[in-house]
């Protein structure tokens, strides 16, 4: 009888000792709310690259290296520096003949060689200019226009703070709802900064270019979770 109300009564202790441990999470509200803050673009990238075709393997890199050559002193003297310019792919790819059956045998014909770089061009005006100027000097793909903004710190804080006013006040707003006083913030988790930018996937090329190109604006938006206090009147 003795053991038994010893074991008892340490089994009574450690359930006190483990209610005493786990904390019961105070009440809350949790709100999502996010900031947008428009900006206009001071930057721009676009792909610019060559792609040339022959029966032999050492006249298509020869075509490609001089296109791009041309291309890239055309874009240079029109203001681009040598560290905006960075060659993003380079490919050599066989051009097999077709074949009538599954089971004749494959035959290159040529050779298909392509050379892209991005070019990063610090002068929103002189985004259609330098895109003009490579198609001329014998760029055959343009592709990826897109506008983004040099330091986009300053928007993002602005739209933080935004989402956090935001935030704050549709707590406020629920908790009015039920009746019951709205406390201090007990938690906020971020969502990594968004952009929504002009985007242009593919330029359509011509004779005179892609024409002109404009900048319109940059959103950049800054998400959030809060978690607000609330308790009983």
């Amino acid at each position: 009888m003795r053991r038994t109300g010893a074991l008892g009564l340490l089994l009574f202790l450690l359930g006190g000792c483990v209610s005493a441990l786990v904390a019961t999470p105070p009440n809350g509200i949790s709100v999502r709310a996010v900031g947008r803050v428009t900006v206009k673009p001071d930057t721009v990238f676009v792909n610019v690259g060559v792609e040339a075709r022959d029966p032999a393997l050492a006249a298509a890199t020869a075509d490609a290296s001089a296109r791009m050559s041309t291309v890239l002193a055309r874009v240079k003297a029109l203001g681009v520096a040598e560290p905006d310019i960075v060659t993003i792919a380079y490919a050599v790819d066989p051009i097999p003949a077709q074949r009538r059956t599954e089971e004749e045998p494959v035959h290159v014909v040529g050779y298909r060689v392509s050379n892209v770089v991005r070019v990063r061009i610090r002068d929103v005006t002189a985004a259609g200019p330098i895109v003009d100027a490579a198609v001329g000097a014998g760029a055959n793909t343009v592709s990826t226009l897109q506008f983004t903004v040099s330091d986009p710190a300053p928007a993002e804080r602005e739209a933080r703070a935004q989402a956090v006013a935001l935030a704050g006040a549709k707590a406020r707003e629920l908790a009015a709802a039920a009746g019951v006083p709205l406390g201090e913030v007990l938690s906020i988790e971020e969502d990594p900064p968004q952009f929504r930018a002009p985007f242009a996937r593919g330029v359509a090329l011509s004779a005179g270019g892609p024409g002109p190109v404009e900048a319109g604006e940059l959103e950049i938006m800054v998400g959030l979770q809060a978690r607000y206090r609330v308790g009983t009147r």
